[in-house]
């Protein structure tokens, strides 16, 4: 505490002043009471505005239609929470039902019975959306019909397994492929180009759905030149038709060409077969061809393609120890020719190019880019060109290359 002091006394006087606050404290308090007044009615006026109807021609975020535009972009009604009026997904009703109820209906129908019609021309296959693989992709669906302008017709948005697409194309190969016949009476080939079919299904997929319709592309191919019997030479053995058996089907369960049993056995028409007729075949039991190509090496492994024979080769010390049909590359896309060795192998490898996909493909050994020897699931045609460039074979042959050669072990193709 300060020490006291004399002081002079003041020079002046003051106005005595009156006890308790002063006008100017009450006009400061009143003057900030008034504002925030004003300022919690302002607020309750914009709270009514933006919840009350709005007045004719005005045009709010609760209050606008779905489908509808506001500051560029798309609304729903959330005041109703309700989809505009007329929608519909495919042939389903959907317009005025709640928008978070959508899922639960559309889940309830059963779009994978919807019919998909598979057409080549004038002939036509049913498989349903399930079949096929496919499958309604429901929160996109949603969105679409969250979006949907009223009275407007959504196309469901869809999913698919590529795998079970390849399976149901392989089975209708069954039924859809035509195999080139020579002889008198020749018939031109047509093939399901599955690769070809998948990569449409991959890249455009709901555009491909949309009308039900999915037009298959084909493989067409001209029936080969009959050859004299008198230039084989070779072993052979005595096929017994069975029910059921085709020519093709024989041909492909001894691994040889099926002209060779045309020619061998002087066949005029390849689609008359009976029961209990007797077929000589150019094998006898493991199929060993004629005027085999040499080995690229004399010691070790080494394999040969050969696309006019469209036969692969596989050698041991020189020696011919294993031979099948293969697909080489069809005329505008043809397997490179020259020696290369197996670079990398996969047990299951996802191909694709500018007009093919093809997940998981088996057994698979490239040799030069991507160029390889592999199992080919999508097509039973062996013995001539079917592929993009690279080695068909079927599944079980390309398994024992794959567990016979290993990297390092020259290919050459002629």
């Amino acid at each position: 505490m300060y020490a006291q002091q004399d002081f002079p006394p003041p020079t002046h006087s003051r106005r005595p002043t009156r006890s308790g606050p002063s006008w100017l404290l009450i006009g400061g308090a009143l003057a900030v009471g008034i504002t925030a007044l004003l300022i919690a009615l302002g607020l309750l006026v914009a709270v009514w505005y933006w919840t009350s109807d709005p007045t004719p021609g005005q045009a709010t975020a609760s209050t606008v239609a779905a489908g509808a535009v506001l500051d560029g972009a798309p609304v729903v009604d959330s005041t109703s929470g309700r989809v505009a009026s007329g929608v519909m997904v495919a042939d389903v009703p959907v317009g005025g039902l709640p928008v978070d109820g959508i899922g639960a209906v559309l889940a309830q129908h059963d779009f994978g019975a919807r019919p998909i019609t598979l057409t080549d021309d004038n002939r036509s296959w049913t498989l349903t959306l399930t079949e096929l693989g496919a499958s309604v992709n429901l929160p996109a669906t949603v969105l679409a019909v969250e979006n949907a302008a009223p009275g407007a017709v959504i196309q469901p948005v869809y999913a698919i397994d590529l795998n079970v697409t390849q399976n149901a194309l392989i089975a209708l190969s069954e039924q859809a492929n035509i195999d080139a016949v020579p002889g008198n009476s020749p018939q031109i080939g047509r093939t399901i180009n599955i690769p070809t079919v998948l990569n449409h299904l991959h890249q455009n997929l709901d555009a491909e759905l949309a009308d039900g319709v999915l037009e298959l592309d084909m493989i067409v191919t001209q029936p080969p030149a009959l050859e004299p019997v008198q230039q084989y030479t070779g072993a052979t053995t005595v096929h017994i038709v069975e029910p059921g058996q085709e020519l093709a089907l024989i041909a492909r369960l001894y691994g040889v060409n099926m002209q060779d049993i045309v020619a061998l056995n002087n066949i005029a028409n390849p689609d008359l077969l009976y029961i209990g007729q007797e077929l000589i075949i150019p094998a006898a039991g493991l199929y060993t061809p004629v005027n085999t190509p040499a080995a690229p090496t004399g010691s070790g492994k080494s394999i040969v393609v050969s696309t006019t024979d469209q036969r692969i080769y596989a050698y041991e010390n020189g020696q011919l120890v294993h031979s099948y049909l293969v697909s080489t590359g069809r005329t505008e896309t043809p397997t490179v020719l020259g020696d290369y060795k197996i670079y990398v192998k996969y047990t299951a490898d996802d191909m694709s190019g500018p007009d093919y996909f093809l997940p998981q493909v088996p057994y698979t050994m490239y040799f030069y880019q991507g160029y390889g020897i592999h199992g080919t699931y999508w097509h039973n045609s062996f013995g001539r060109p079917m592929s993009h460039g690279c080695v068909n074979l079927p599944v079980d042959q390309a398994q024992w290359f794959f567990q016979w050669a290993e990297v390092g072990t020259p290919v050459r193709v002629i």
